[in-house]
């Protein structure tokens, strides 16, 4: 139903890129943002996990931002940041047949999708082998430009990309899971800084953030597994 689906990681995930979403909007000339507050059930229809507030400066008349997980809702009212605008191309993506599709948290305020391309033998899928990540950014109209980000001057510490192993389980006959892991940390991908500067700059051990990653990835697939097994 043109639905990323609705659960904790998903509310996690746009939680930490809307908190610092908003920040831009409280020095808009004429909205002061309020706050968060709980979807209506008209929104909710469209998945939404929550519902920004804004006040109108000139006549203090408030208008709602509902943060749609729908891409159908997202098409339609028009309106959107990078969190709608990603997931809207995810899902054009995936109803255009590409399989390899994963989505890129910047967790400092941003979000875009990788595509895997590469040569197809037999109608197959390109692997991690035979392809690579095309790095795609709706918002930017950003075409493979994986260092767009670092160029305006940004300090990448966490960029991590969530993949669905059992997509194809639902969009192809073979029934076979991905062997691309759920989440991956492709932070170098997106800077030319040394791994040693980026651990310097997280504050925490490579290992540790590797073990973390581990955790999430297991809790992830089991959680997708089940929806699939479900359904």
């Amino acid at each position: 139903d043109l639905a990323i689906g609705s659960n904790n990681l998903q509310e996690d995930l746009d939680t930490e890129v809307e908190s610092t979403q908003h920040e831009d909007d409280e020095d808009n000339d004429d909205f002061s943002f309020v706050g968060y507050i709980g979807p209506s059930p008209d929104e909710q229809l469209g998945n939404a996990s929550r519902t920004e507030l804004y006040r109108c400066r000139s006549c203090s008349a408030f208008t709602r931002f509902p943060r749609y997980n729908k891409a159908l809702w997202v098409t339609q009212t028009r309106r959107g940041r990078c969190g709608e605008y990603s997931m809207l191309l995810y899902r054009m993506l995936r109803s255009l047949g590409y399989n390899e599709i994963r989505w890129v948290v910047d967790w400092a305020d941003h979000v875009w999708v990788e595509v895997l391309l590469g040569d197809t033998v037999g109608g197959k899928s390109a692997t991690e082998e035979s392809g690579r990540w095309v790095h795609l950014d709706p918002c930017e109209a950003a075409v493979d430009n994986p260092l767009l980000y670092s160029s305006w001057g940004k300090n990448q510490t966490y960029l991590m990309a969530f993949y669905d192993p059992y997509a194809r389980i639902s969009s192809t006959a073979d029934g076979k899971v991905s062997k691309i892991p759920p989440v991956e940390d492709v932070t170098l991908r997106y800077t030319n800084d040394e791994i040693d500067v980026i651990t310097e700059r997280r504050g925490i051990r490579e290992q540790s953030v590797a073990e973390a990653i581990e955790e999430v990835s297991y809790k992830m697939a089991v959680m997708l597994m089940n929806v699939v097994t479900s359904s």
